[in-house]
């Protein structure tokens, strides 16, 4: 059996010392669960960078891929994901205590039932350690694009790559641009909006199973018998529908759609298929297991010839969100904080949302539309939970452009309801000191200053450090080893 270690240094040609962790990722899907050992070599791509990177991703272990239970009122079940991550520990020779870090991911309609956030909860145990998220499907569809491989071959080859996640309920598209996610849609499109049993009776009827299947206008419900001879057209229309939104069509199916429909798709150089579908896809798996699967796979993968896209190799498919696994990077703040109430202090878990600002003026109006946006564009599933705004902008340009930067935040924070409000502030440059003070008592926003993040990070941020200005923040980054 393989040795497991962790916390243990060593140096490469480079001088530099690198750290190994183990990591754990659990995705409980809408039609999966599963689990994934990794360990991750942590360390400086250069001597003058000073934020860790994961260097490089090593599976030493995959739990069997498992239907996600549903009880009779299609809330999650506790105890049968509870055995499938013990069972996948054991075989794989770890213990809870082997582990340093990790991510617990509620994804698709599986993050839509009452008590996903309880679950996802019970199996982090420790918050500390954990990044513990029911995805909503923007952040869904962006592990979904980073796990596939997507985004790296898209910043490798400088093209435009459209990665496309098919799951059992939910389909995430995200439009990528030499490495960066530009948009992101999701519509109720999947396998198991339908489902059946051996002798072909329905025992699962998602509301997008229902809309396609009023097309056919077939009465339809669980216990039904399904006519097969209806299976093959209605995963055509499925993928015509999902096929349009590429190609800019009406969509026609408004009701579909989770997020809006994305804009103005560019020339797509190549699509990447992700989740449970792509397996069907790429011909790595042929069981039916009782939904769309199979039929679904095969009309994705013939619409993308009869249109003309090529299809690229995803490195990772049904595994695509667990493969995301939480990193530890530790970091500590400029001396130019803002931190109205020392008494708030430590603040954990708060999932980072990005905007990415410039010194262009007007300074203040292009800040405030694009805090808005962001502040809108997050998902339903997370509007109640608490999160941090990272305001990226070019080096410091002087006090006047951060006034008007403090301004811009002002107008944006103070038109959102206090619930629609982050807990945190903060800066890539050194301006946390100015901005906050700038902001009106009512807002009394903890500020902190030069730190890297990124749309996948979770941040802490610790007490002030005795006799010093400054705090430490603790990076847990979804990490997605190269």
């Amino acid at each position: 059996m393989e040795t497991h270690e962790h916390d243990h240094d060593h140096e490469h040609g480079s001088g530099m010392v690198h750290t190994h962790l183990t990591s754990v990722g659990i995705d409980i899907g809408s039609s999966t669960s599963h689990l994934m050992f990794s360990q991750l070599t942590v360390g400086y791509r250069a001597a003058h960078r000073r934020r860790p990177e994961v260097l490089e991703r090593r599976v030493i272990a995959r739990s069997p891929i498992r239907l996600t239970p549903f009880g009779a009122d299609w809330n999650l079940q506790e105890q049968p994901l509870n055995e499938l991550i013990e069972t996948t520990f054991r075989d794989a020779g770890l213990e809870r205590a082997d582990i340093d870090t990790g991510a617990v991911i509620v994804t698709g309609e599986a993050a839509r039932r009452d008590n996903a956030a309880k679950i996802a909860a019970l199996f982090a145990q420790e918050a500390g350690r954990f990044v513990c998220a029911t995805a909503g499907p923007r952040l869904e569809a962006i592990l979904a694009a980073h796990g596939s491989g997507a985004v790296a071959r898209s910043r490798e080859q400088g093209s435009v790559i459209v990665n496309v996640d098919v799951g059992g309920g939910t389909t995430k598209i995200s439009v990528i641009r030499s490495g960066a996610i530009e948009a992101t849609t999701a519509l109720n499109i999947g396998a198991r909006l339908i489902a059946w049993d051996e002798r072909g009776s329905v025992v699962r009827l998602e509301k997008g199973g229902r809309r396609f299947l009023s097309d056919f206008r077939l009465p339809i419900e669980v216990g039904s018998k399904i006519d097969e001879t209806v299976l093959k057209p209605l995963a055509r229309r499925m993928t015509e529908v999902l096929f349009g939104t590429l190609d800019g069509e009406p969509p026609g199916l408004d009701e579909l759609f989770i997020t809006p429909p994305i804009q103005n798709v560019p020339r797509i150089d190549e699509i990447v298929f992700s989740g449970g579908v792509s397996e069907y896809v790429y011909g790595r798996e042929a069981n039916a297991f009782g939904d769309l699967g199979p039929l679904l796979g095969n009309e994705l993968r013939a619409h993308a010839a009869r249109r003309g896209y090529a299809v690229a190799d995803s490195t990772e498919g049904i595994r695509a969100t667990v493969i995301g696994a939480s990193q530890y990077t530790i970091q500590l703040s400029g001396e130019t904080i803002f931190i109205p109430e020392p008494s708030a202090l430590p603040i954990r878990n708060l999932r980072v949302f990005v905007v990415r600002a410039t010194w262009e003026p007007p300074i203040a109006e292009n800040s405030a539309r694009l805090i808005q946006a962001a502040l809108g564009d997050r998902d339903p599933e997370v509007r109640d939970s608490p999160f941090a705004l990272y305001v990226a902008t070019p080096p410091f340009l002087g006090y006047g452009a951060a006034h008007e930067l403090a301004q811009g935040i002002r107008a944006a924070l103070l038109s959102a309801s206090a619930e629609d409000r982050p807990k945190l502030l903060v800066f890539e440059q050194n301006v946390g000191h100015i901005i906050g003070q700038a902001l009106p008592p009512e807002l009394a926003i903890p500020c902190i200053d030069e730190i890297a993040l990124s749309e996948l990070d979770f941040i802490d941020v610790g007490e002030f450090v005795a006799g010093e200005s400054y705090v430490p923040v603790v990076i847990k980054s979804l990490a997605f080893g190269v």
